[in-house]
């Protein structure tokens, strides 16, 4: 009896011992947890099948309560780094975006800006809280246990915005931000050049219900002065201390204010900003993967960056490797070129530096009466030329850097056929120009009225007439001293107004021509200015203007192009970009464009994205 109970123990040990060496085995590692790692999901959390998802009301120091809904691996067994996103465009859209970032051991949490979708309080001037209410929500997060302290932000249009607001003196848990295609500034959202901005403010702010009285704010601040102290960042770049990559394109809204926020992280930031940010900039607009760009397709674009971006930030800063983010360079730029009748031109790709702006060569271009544009200037002392321009038959937009109209690159010739636009071109090129950089405008003017507006487009003309729009600028001549005050003109005499245009990088094809489209209107990209000298919206009538370029030797208007040798520019081919994760899937988005529409991504319907094993992904827009 005794035999066949020890037995009985023996063989029960075995088996015991088998088990438990089994589990050890087969059984993952991260199924048990750290020993000083008691987080368990609360009732609330719904499931998915590698995560969860757990709904907070996170209290603001007001005591506003913002809708925070926080994504967690089911497997967790220790803290984790965090990517957060603030938006304003329904928290629950964003996860198709990111939900890949929780299978990596991320925690991923959304959150709705106030006033918006399921968070309390009311809408405002927008982002004037952003900065608090970020700082508030980084402060809940680090104290979560599931949150190891290092803290990574993502997000385009206005979920970069809030980024940006939310960098300057954050706590030291926020290491890293991906914003895309936006500002550190609102009032240069608002107005550009002293004039405001229509169809990117107006429409925007109405198709997200914002009170009404904000536009009285915009007519009673139209001056840039302390009110927009809340929604801009400006003076407090070395406040900011997170690592960062910034994306842009040359037909965005935001193009040369998202160059403008890189070079102050790069140069001006704080120790841990300062030297740790990067630059992509490509043929977008300000939907970044909507293809064609107005009427191009650039090709070679590699929309895949738009992945290896969040990859390379958060996997380097996050998790501390740096496999993608050393293999990007400071900066990476696509020039762009035309592409019809030029199928092998030079431009067309992607390039590399390790700054920005690059060095680069001015080449003045002077106006001429004969409307040509030449390298000297003008040997004639009296030469002008005059235009009418009448605010109630403007000239309309076609094309540019827009966000609720047609945007891009589009053909201008119907334009230039108005007589109240004067069209300045280059004789036919004989050898390829290739401009990088922020382009100047120096124009002599005079103006039978105290106050107007002038207007520019760089355009590139091709052998069959083709004008297609590069870039364009504005300025309100009141404002041509500062955008801080009004300086009015006394009719008939001759100022000299300096006009910059946003960056952008262009390969003029040799038989090409570059030209110069000036005007006083472009509505309704810009409000129309009514030459009376009234503020916004407060003229009761209009006056036609009598608008004067002054082309001579002693006034000698011109453009200032920062050129540079194609030869000496450093190409840079994404491909070779390698990932270390290895994951494949095929998933096809179908959004729709109505919520799209206000959101970064406004021209997407359909996407078939493919994400083949170790490598990054391809977009075929349907």
């Amino acid at each position: 009896m005794k035999t066949k109970y020890l037995a009985l123990i023996i063989s029960g040990s075995i088996i015991l011992a088998t088990s438990i060496t089994l589990l050890v085995i087969y059984l993952p590692d991260n199924t048990l947890p750290a020993p000083d790692f008691n987080w368990v999901f609360p009732a609330n959390s719904t499931y998915y099948d590698d995560y969860a998802k757990v709904p907070f009301m996170v209290p603001m120091r007001d005591g506003v309560k913002l809708a925070t809904d926080v994504y967690i691996p089911t497997n967790i067994n220790e803290s984790l780094p965090v990517i957060f996103v603030r938006t304003p465009y329904d928290k629950d859209m964003m996860l198709t975006f990111l939900s890949g970032y929780v299978t990596r051991d991320f925690v991923l949490i959304l959150q709705d800006f106030r006033g918006f979708y399921e968070s309390d309080g009311e809408k405002g001037m927008p982002f004037f809280t952003e900065q608090t209410d970020g700082h508030d929500s980084l402060l809940w997060i680090s104290e979560q246990q599931w949150c190891n302290d290092k803290i990574g932000t993502w997000g385009p249009s206005a979920l970069g915005v809030a980024q940006y607001m939310m960098a300057p003196n954050a706590p030291n848990s926020l290491v890293c931000q991906l914003p895309m295609v936006a500002t550190t500034d609102t009032y240069t959202a608002a107005f550009r050049g002293g004039q405001l901005r229509y169809e990117l403010l107006v429409p925007w702010m109405d198709g997200n219900s914002y009170p009404a009285n904000n536009l009285d704010l915009l007519k009673e601040h139209e001056m840039l002065d302390d009110f927009w102290s809340g929604g801009r960042i400006v003076n407090n770049y070395s406040d900011i201390n997170a690592a960062s990559l910034h994306l842009g394109g040359f037909y965005d809204i935001f193009c040369q204010d998202t160059i403008n926020a890189f070079m102050a992280y790069q140069y001006q930031g704080g120790t841990s900003a300062l030297g740790n940010a990067k630059l992509i900039m490509g043929p977008w607009v300000h939907g970044m993967a909507s293809v064609p760009t107005g009427e191009i397709t650039f090709p070679y674009q590699n929309l895949g960056i738009l992945f290896k971006a969040g990859d390379a930030l958060f996997e380097k800063w996050l998790k501390d490797n740096s496999t993608l983010w050393d293999q990007l360079p400071t900066v990476a730029f696509y020039l762009m070129s035309s592409t019809r009748l030029n199928p092998d031109t030079n431009g067309n790709g992607w390039f590399q530096s390790d700054k920005w702006p690059l060095d680069t060569l001015t080449q003045d271009l002077f106006f001429y009466n004969n409307l040509s544009l030449l390298p000297t200037a003008s040997s004639s002392v009296s030469d002008q030329l005059n235009f009418i321009y009448d605010p109630n038959s403007p000239v309309p937009t076609i094309g540019g850097g827009n966000l609720n109209i047609a945007a891009g690159a589009y053909d201008q010739q119907s334009l230039e056929e108005r007589d109240d636009v004067l069209v300045f071109s280059t004789p036919i090129l004989t050898e390829p120009i290739t401009i990088v950089g922020q382009i100047d405008v120096s124009l002599f003017i005079s103006s039978n009225c105290i106050d107007t507006d002038f207007t520019v487009k760089l355009t590139d003309v091709y052998p069959d007439n083709t004008s297609m729009l590069i870039t364009d600028t504005i300025l309100r001549v009141r404002n041509r001293e500062s955008v801080s005050s009004w300086d009015f003109m006394t009719p008939g005499n001759i100022y000299n107004i300096t006009i910059p245009f946003d960056s952008t990088a262009y390969h003029f094809n040799e038989g090409h021509q570059l030209r110069i489209d000036i005007s006083s209107s472009n509505y309704p990209r810009f409000e129309v200015n009514p030459n009376t000298g009234d503020g916004l919206w407060d003229n009761d009538t209009t006056l036609i203007a009598n608008n004067t370029i002054y082309t001579n030797s002693i006034s000698a208007s011109k453009i200032s192009l920062p050129t540079v040798n194609l030869g000496d520019l450093l190409p840079f081919n994404f491909d070779d970009v390698a990932s270390d994760q290895n994951f494949s899937f095929v998933v096809v988005y179908s959004i729709p464009t109505t919520k799209l529409s206000y959101i970064g991504f406004p021209f997407i319907a359909v996407a078939l994205v493919r994400i083949n094993r170790g490598k990054y992904p391809t977009i075929d827009f349907l």
